[in-house]
């Protein structure tokens, strides 16, 4: 018979454990931490029960003393489970000890809890501190380019005008200098909207764009595309990835039945600038009409397009560099 009696305490602690983990992942540590203590009651018919980490009470029901048993060191000695009173028979020690066993893991995942939703609270703090530093950023940005713009247009209005003679009669020399302030103020409105328009993200990397859209066909007999990259940690590039990979499917397939093809990826004279150039042997031919799509995908790219068809076809795209907004690849 207390054979039977000591099985059926033991499955009823057991029970109670379960129910309790699934109360934690479901509902949270705390509220695992008070079913923890309120089964503790329930089994041990005890008036209060606390959890203790260290000095500190992290959790308590029921009726528990104002203040901890024993001086400091006993304190800080003291089970992580306490009942009062303290148990009597040997079921109740027995229920107190397999609960203060599986308390410490309890009260870890509890910290471990907390200290996430600091960091979660942290995190959100930072996040919104950056999203109105960029409001702040994108309004001055805003009032910069209109307080440049303004006095511009006023400038080449201006100019536009005296260029058509609404002022009377130019000399030769007065019409030099006017063109020259013209094209002056062209340069910057190219320059100011360059600067100060918003911010669109680049592709971090155009070698993997390229290695992709001429990778060797299956069952081609013809010979594979030869790819000559630069060694950059990256080839970034203004546009987005789903222009650059329509150009570069595009360009692919206009020159698929070519004996030979050449793709070279470089850096151009001009410093600022990539400068992209498929060479073609005979086989390969460029309908008008998808030159004019390779020529719509470089303006929105932001680059210049050139199409040589004598001696071969010779596709040279010149595209702006992204170096402020470049993420290092790794190949």
């Amino acid at each position: 018979m207390g054979r039977r009696i000591e099985d059926d305490l033991d499955a009823r602690v057991e029970t109670t454990l379960t129910a309790v983990a699934e109360q934690a992942l479901r509902r949270g540590t705390r509220a695992g931490l008070e079913a923890l203590l309120k089964a503790t009651l329930r089994l041990t018919g005890a008036t209060g029960a606390a959890l203790h980490e260290g000095h500190a009470c992290v959790m308590k029901v029921g009726r528990v003393p104002a203040h901890r048993d024993g001086d400091t060191d006993k304190a800080a000695r003291s089970p992580v489970l306490q009942v009062w009173p303290a148990p009597l028979t040997t079921s109740q020690r027995h229920v107190v000890a397999r609960f203060g066993a599986f308390a410490p893991a309890l009260l870890k995942a509890h910290a471990r809890e907390v200290a996430q939703r600091e960091r979660q609270s942290r995190l959100l703090e930072a996040k919104l501190r950056l999203e109105r530093t960029v409001l702040a950023l994108e309004k001055r940005r805003s009032r910069a380019a209109h307080d440049l713009r303004t006095p511009l247009m006023v400038i080449r209005g201006y100019v536009d005008m005296m260029l058509k003679g609404t002022a009377g009669p130019l000399n030769a020399q007065m019409q030099r200098y006017l063109e020259r302030l013209a094209k002056s103020g062209t340069d910057q409105k190219e320059l100011i909207d360059r600067r100060l328009s918003p911010l669109v993200p680049g592709l971090d990397d155009l070698r993997p764009v390229l290695e992709r859209a001429f990778a060797p066909t299956p069952g081609r007999r013809r010979a594979a595309p030869t790819l000559t990259l630069p060694e950059a940690p990256a080839v970034a590039v203004r546009g987005s990835r789903a222009d650059w990979e329509l150009l570069a499917r595009t360009v692919a397939r206009s020159t698929a039945n070519a004996v030979a093809v050449d793709v070279h990826l470089g850096p151009s004279l001009d410093a600022t600038q990539w400068l992209l150039r498929v060479q073609a042997c005979p086989g390969a031919a460029l309908p008008p009409r998808t030159e004019a799509v390779l020529r719509h995908l470089a303006g929105r790219l932001g680059g210049t397009l050139g199409v040589h068809r004598e001696p071969r076809l010779e596709i040279t795209l010149l595209c702006p560099r992204d170096d402020a907004f470049a993420v290092p690849a790794h190949r």
